[in-house]
């Protein structure tokens, strides 16, 4: 399970720097992260939903470094990455359930596809 949730938080990563394909793959980068690592981790029926919350938890240890520096850079009167420090605060936690929601539909479509296989055999 940990293996897949890995697997699909470094896919959800590794589509941010590509610049061909920024504007399609980042938007669906948890869709695909979770459509891969749920078929990697054969998350059934029972474990998308913990599947999805060990993926997200994962990539909650980013976004809450990034609330903190945030936080720290605005007490400071300091740009973040040359954007407002309360607009990467609202960024980050806006992450987090977008994360959740794409990565659970991704892993819920492998599953259904993996099923309808499997009986098929």
């Amino acid at each position: 399970m940990i293996k897949g949730a890995l697997t699909s938080v470094i896919l959800m990563f590794v589509f941010i720097p590509i610049p061909v394909v920024h504007f399609i793959a980042v938007p669906l980068s948890p869709f695909i992260g979770g459509f891969i690592g749920g078929g990697i981790a054969k998350a059934d029926k029972e474990k998308i939903i913990v599947f999805s919350l060990i993926t997200t938890g994962i990539t909650f240890i980013p976004c809450a470094i990034l609330v903190i520096y945030s936080i720290i850079q605005k007490i400071n009167n300091v740009e973040v990455l040359g954007i407002n420090p309360t607009l990467a605060i609202i960024i980050s936690i806006i992450l987090i359930p977008y994360t959740w929601f794409g990565n659970i539909v991704g892993a819920l479509i492998s599953y259904v596809i993996r099923s309808k296989n499997e009986s098929s055999i």
